[in-house]
């Protein structure tokens, strides 16, 4: 009888990496061998895609596709190959055991004689020649043990054969996970052996190795190895394909893609739900997309209070574009929200200074109403707007030097006079990404109205932009109009024109013989040429372009000319974005 083979073993390491969570694929390198069959009535063995269909437990070997007890059946594991035999077991093996053409006996000269004495005539002993009272032959061929070269018939010789009577273990065959020493080269379960489980190198101990480290074993697991074919980095345990994607320009679960579903629509924003490590190239204006599936929803979109949609991911639909909080004091956020900049993650720094080193403290504010219930100075935006002055903001005085400070060139104007009491809010803002620019209305005052037209005391007011892409981050004034007299005095030439920065003697200046606007209760409305009168541009808008998602600076600026007395202002109000086509430029209200 020969010894059943050992199963078990063979068939517990597929169902160990089942077991492990790895769907395994046959692979055409020197370790991967294919099963056949599938799954289809069976309760155990091999499914043929390198996993199981069942393990048996308590003694039990697959024989069959069925848990059997192999020392119950009585049979030799010779008879599995004999398909007449419809009591033979099927044993489910990974590879086709080696068979040779059998023992054929030689003539005998007399079938009548006992040659080698053994009581057995000649004629039916298996072994003719040699003393075989036993008459076993474990092939079931034409010579008995005692003569067959080969008593196994596995093609390898008894004399080489390190188990002669087995027929699955030889020279021949290929070793398996199975406690034996299938191959005859005197190891046991060596590296490759069939059912052996793909280990790999795990320096960094999370649960993944890589591939170039693989090595198939049947028992080998240590501390630093581990049975899962995808490690990236073996050195940073937050890198395996069991690690859930970042966006950080990595990576992270080594499926051979960078930052997959972290934006989907390609705005540029990050996916609100996907953890986000600075400024990935994917979305390089960061995270907080609150819909994944639109390029017209983001952080940085213009609120559509008709759509209803959270355009700008603030949580609410449709809201009214307004700023929340206090809009009036002497705050730089209250400052931002009179001129409906809307203090928030558009506005990236805002601030005071003065180029002249004058202080600036009174110079500003954020108010309601500036002069006379009645006037034409009613906010166009929200409920107050920001002064901002080369001397006291508030009051009606306005022929005061600002302490401190001295005289610089005017960088802009090539009029050559030195300019005082400068004073600047700069503010840092990215634009909306569907923002094709921005607007904002004004209104210049002067005490240098009207008497000091065409001379050298021209205060001016400069909107500076300053923008990577639509000023190539030069200095830039975009609020210019027509002169008042381009004959007499201009800033430069535009096209042809004579053009002149807003000042005194910018076309838009209101004679104080007929004012069209009621500036009554400023300090600055027309009476007798002296520091307690002056006049205005009336309400001017200007709009400017500027890319979607550009983050640039406008520097709004205002200083006096030649002399650091008779004052000048402005009204900041209603700064918005624009998302649909306009005409560039500055024009009056009127």
């Amino acid at each position: 009888m020969l010894r059943p083979i050992n199963l078990i073993s063979v068939l517990c390491t597929a169902a160990l990496l089942v077991a492990c969570g790895d769907t395994l694929q046959v692979k055409s390198d020197a370790d991967a061998t294919p099963f056949g069959g599938a799954c289809f009535e069976r309760e155990c063995g091999p499914d043929g895609l390198g996993g199981s269909c069942g393990t048996c437990f308590g003694g039990l070997a697959c024989v069959g596709g069925k848990c059997k007890d192999l020392s119950l059946l009585g049979q030799d594991v010779t008879d599995a190959s004999n398909p007449a035999d419809s009591d033979a077991p099927e044993l489910d093996l990974p590879f086709d055991p080696p068979k040779g053409e059998g023992y054929v006996l030689p003539e005998v000269a007399d079938p009548q004689a006992d040659s080698d004495e053994d009581g057995f005539k000649d004629g039916v002993d298996n072994c003719p020649y040699d003393f075989n009272p036993s008459q076993l032959n474990s092939d079931d061929d034409e010579g008995g043990d005692a003569c067959d070269p080969d008593d196994d018939n596995d093609s390898d010789p008894d004399a080489t054969d390190c188990d002669p009577k087995n027929p699955l273990i030889n020279h021949l065959v290929p070793e398996m996970c199975d406690g034996i020493d299938n191959n005859c080269n005197q190891q046991i379960d060596e590296g490759g052996a069939l059912g052996c489980i793909p280990y790999y190198i795990d320096l960094d101990h999370d649960g993944f190795g890589v591939f170039e480290t693989k090595q198939c074993l049947c028992d080998g697991l240590t501390l630093d190895t581990c049975i899962k074919f995808g490690d990236c980095n073996d050195n940073d345990p937050n890198l395996s394909p069991g690690a859930a994607e970042v966006c950080d320009d990595v990576d992270n679960d080594c499926d051979g893609i960078i930052d997959e579903s972290c934006d989907e629509d390609g705005d540029g924003w990050c996916n609100i739900h996907i953890p986000v490590i600075g400024f990935p190239s994917i979305c390089p204006f960061g995270p907080g997309d609150c819909y994944d599936g639109s390029e017209a929803v983001n952080p940085g979109m213009l609120e559509d209070p008709s759509d209803g949609a959270d355009n700008n991911c603030d949580g609410q639909v449709d809201e009214p574009i307004q700023c929340p909080g206090l809009c009036t004091g002497h705050t730089i956020d209250a400052y931002l929200c009179s001129l409906e900049m809307c203090f928030g993650p558009a506005i990236i720094s805002a601030n005071f200074s003065s180029p002249t080193g004058d202080n600036v403290n009174s110079a500003w504010e954020a108010v309601s109403h500036f002069g006379n219930a009645g006037n034409d100075l009613a906010p166009y935006g929200g409920n107050s707007y920001g002064l901002l002055a080369t001397g006291p903001a508030t009051g009606t005085s306005h022929s005061s030097d600002l302490s401190g400070g001295g005289g610089i060139p005017d960088p802009y104007s090539n009029d050559g006079y030195t300019t005082h009491d400068n004073v600047e809010f700069k503010v840092v803002m990215k634009a909306p990404t569907n923002a094709l620019g921005f607007s904002i209305d004004y209104i210049f005052f002067s005490e240098e109205y009207e008497e000091y037209i065409g001379t050298s005391f021209n205060d001016k007011f400069y909107m500076i932009l300053k923008a990577p892409v639509t000023t190539g981050n030069s200095n830039k004034v975009v609020n210019t109009t027509s002169c008042s007299n381009p004959n007499s005095y201009y800033d430069f030439i535009e096209n042809g024109e004579k053009k002149c920065y807003i000042a005194i003697n910018t076309a838009f200046s209101e004679p104080c013989s007929n004012p069209k606007t009621n500036i009554s209760g400023t300090g600055y409305e027309c009476g007798s040429p002296d520091s307690a009168h002056g006049s205005s541009t009336g309400w001017l808008v200007t709009s400017h372009e500027i890319q979607g998602g550009e983050q640039f600076e406008l520097t709004f600026h205002i200083h006096d000319t030649s002399d650091g007395i008779f004052d000048s202002e402005v009204i900041l109000d209603n700064f918005h974005w624009l998302s649909q086509p306009f005409t560039p430029g500055t024009a009056s209200h009127d």
